[in-house]
């Protein structure tokens, strides 16, 4: 694992040269476009979604279930992102997106879903295989970018930021910074916060302290936890840890927020961690902070001697529901 977290910048570079098999010819108009994903698979397209809300005109959903919302139909485009092809959730919502006449399209290493993509000539971006998913964020990730770009859902400006965002990555401070964060929040409950458009990014976050770090955390934004979560907070203490991920984009009102809010954390007795992302644009900020979380992650698996590749309860749950079809 920490061959592959070291390696991100670089399988970035490697993916924006995959192209996009049996791209669509010219731009098509759709009501709305659902991203299918689970797991590390589907988390570029939570991500995507999040960043891209407040300047689509139209709805971009990620959608981590094995059904597909009531709206979805023949106008929609679904694409279904899934590392090893075969995940169960990805593929039963593909067969209803089938069955509604949605035009489909598909990011994947192989499995029934690249078979399936392949035999009907969807637009497809292959990745090499073999590796847990959740380490080939920059190859899911930058090819659903490349989909949705041809699609012409994402638009020029914003797929050649990206794509410069990728290049312009460095390497050099992320572990650094990873290490330092991973020591503040060892041994602690760890609650992680941002604004709105950073929940995709602290889901990731999440997701990597789960698996890598076989630990708990929670989520979830600013506005919405001033709302509700901050009372809950009558009950935090020294153990807790909360960490604040600010960026130049945050919204004015929720940079006052943060400040007001981080307040209450101290005063309760929590740590309070802010990060804010190097880069010079909102992608590359973003891109630096999933680096930056996946550094955090593996550290804390190492400094517990854990083994951040073992996911054997996710193991035993499939095995067990692989005899129960």
């Amino acid at each position: 694992m920490r061959q592959l977290v070291q390696g991100l910048g670089v399988q970035m570079m490697e993916a924006l040269q995959v192209p996009v098999g049996h791209a669509p010819s010219g731009k098509m108009s759709y009501r709305g476009a659902i991203v299918l994903g689970m797991g590390g698979s589907g988390i570029g397209g939570a991500v995507l979604a999040d960043m891209l809300r407040p300047s689509l005109s139209m709805p971009l959903m990620a959608v981590s279930d094995q059904a597909l919302p009531g709206w979805v139909d023949s106008d929609c485009l679904v694409v279904a992102v899934s590392y090893s092809g075969n995940t169960e959730e990805t593929l039963a919502a593909l067969s209803e997106a089938e069955n509604r006449g949605c035009t489909l399209a598909a990011v994947t290493s192989g499995g029934e879903l690249g078979m399936r993509a392949e035999n009907q000539n969807w637009p497809l971006v292959k990745m090499p295989g073999g590796n847990p998913p959740r380490s080939q964020f920059g190859r899911s990730f930058l090819g659903l970018c490349a989909l949705l770009h041809a699609y012409g859902i994402l638009s020029n400006a914003s797929w050649e930021t990206i794509q410069q965002a990728a290049r312009g990555l460095d390497g050099s401070s992320v572990e650094e910074r990873g290490e330092s964060l991973a020591l503040a929040l060892e041994g602690k409950k760890i609650y992680l916060y941002g604004d709105s458009p950073m929940r995709g990014l602290l889901t990731r976050w999440r997701q990597q302290l789960n698996e890598n770090s076989k630990l708990l955390a929670n989520v979830e934004v600013f506005p919405e936890m001033n709302h509700n979560e901050l009372v809950g907070w009558e009950s935090g203490d020294e153990t807790c840890v909360a960490v604040l991920v600010r960026t130049p984009d945050d919204h004015p009102r929720t940079q006052l927020r943060m400040d007001i809010t981080a307040k209450v954390f101290q005063d309760q007795g929590a740590d309070v961690i802010e990060v804010e992302p190097d880069g010079e644009t909102s992608w590359a900020r973003l891109l630096d902070a999933v680096w930056l979380g996946d550094w955090m992650s593996l550290i804390l698996a190492e400094r517990a001697e854990i083994d951040p590749v073992d996911i054997r309860f996710i193991d035993y749950l499939k095995q067990t529901l692989s005899r129960q079809i």
